[in-house]
């Protein structure tokens, strides 16, 4: 994940560009170059806006652009230039923008002038004149670009790629020790039919509640990310215990996010709040696959309206089903698996009877809980 700089302008990311504006110091084209050198003197200046006492032109001046005329070729810039007058070096073809313009828009716009003055700060036209670092600028685009691809902006959660990124990276943990990898999947159910009945942004509000209350309730060590655009999902890591207790860890975390989520806000009407199915897996100790808890947690999904719970998927390369500690199998590995039926909650059904797996999903063994 990309860790962000704080930008001049302010901690957020900036939209347009008056957010990374800073006020800057507008002097008259008459003044001499040797008063313009003291006024760089202080660090925090490193433009400075010059009018045309002649004209309405407009130009600035770089503190690199002063050091570079005042150095000269021959070393007697300074000598020379002291006494006359800040147009003398000033550029006056300066890139001057609205406050309303879009970041990304300017940094384009500033990469597209000439190699000379592409890194020169960029004016800000306003009541005062103001200006924008073209590093600040390209730093604001980064890491625009770094948080979008990296979190959902509606849910505010990490997207499928960061989420299912950050799978695979507890798949990494959890090899060769004894903890295992758990994987909760929620469906929000009837998700068109909710946006066609009460319209998109009551969608949307649906959507974002869910994400929010994911993102602050789940229990130390769990993160949850929207894996699509009506499906979250949640990751966390088991400490070493045996197949029973795996089973019973993984369905009370499943039975803990659902708690989060269930009951509608006050804010959104209660008719609105829409039920929600799961499913739960979990690898077997010291070994996980990151493909193959996500094919068998969207198997148990398809397989039907309502929870199903399913053993430990095998995620040995080249093994076979996975082999407990506890108990054998409770049939071959491609019949299906009898699971126990719990009570019903309000907006979902905690388990099912699973058929086989769909074309293409793992067949993995099942035992039946008690």
């Amino acid at each position: 994940m990309a860790r962000h700089r704080q930008l001049r302008g302010g901690a957020r990311l900036a939209g347009v560009v008056s957010d990374l504006a800073q006020p800057l110091t507008v002097v008259g084209s008459s003044m001499p170059v040797g008063q313009l050198e003291v006024m760089f003197r202080n660090p925090e200046v490193s433009c400075v806006v010059v009018t045309d006492d002649a004209s309405d032109r407009v130009g600035m001046v770089m503190r690199s652009g002063l050091a570079a005329a005042l150095t000269g070729r021959l070393g007697y810039g300074r000598a020379v230039l002291e006494r006359r007058p800040v147009a003398t070096v000033t550029h006056w073809e300066p890139l001057v923008v609205r406050p309303d313009d879009a970041v990304s828009a300017v940094a384009t716009r500033a990469m597209e002038r000439a190699e000379e003055h592409r890194y020169d700060d960029v004016l800000v036209a306003g009541p005062t004149w103001a200006g924008a670092g073209t590093a600040d600028l390209m730093r604001s685009l980064v890491a625009a670009l770094a948080e979008r691809s990296t979190q959902d902006p509606q849910t505010r959660l990490p997207t499928r790629a960061a989420t299912w990124h950050s799978l695979g990276r507890r798949c990494e943990l959890v090899r060769g020790g004894g903890t295992r990898v758990v994987l909760v999947l929620l469906d929000v159910h009837r998700m068109a039919d909710l946006n066609a009945r009460h319209g998109l942004a009551t969608g949307d509000a649906v959507l974002a509640e869910l994400g929010a209350r994911l993102g602050r309730d789940l229990p130390r060590g769990c993160e949850a990310g929207r894996v699509d655009g009506d499906r979250f999902a949640v990751l966390a890591i088991l400490p070493p215990m045996d197949d029973v207790h795996a089973a019973a860890s993984a369905d009370q975390l499943r039975r803990h996010v659902l708690a989060q989520v269930t009951e509608p806000p006050v804010h959104l009407d209660a008719l609105v709040w829409p039920a929600l199915r799961s499913s739960v897996v979990w690898s077997p100790e010291g070994s996980a696959d990151p493909e193959r808890l996500v094919r068998e947690a969207e198997a148990l999904l398809s397989a039907g309206d309502a929870l199903a719970v399913r053993e430990p998927v095998d995620t040995r390369r080249g093994s076979g089903p996975a082999e407990t500690s506890s108990r054998p199998a409770a049939g071959p590995a491609d019949s299906p698996a009898d699971v126990p039926v719990r009570g019903s909650d309000r907006s979902f059904s905690d388990s099912v009877r699973v058929a086989a797996p769909p074309g293409g999903a793992p067949s993995l063994p099942s035992r039946r809980h008690r």
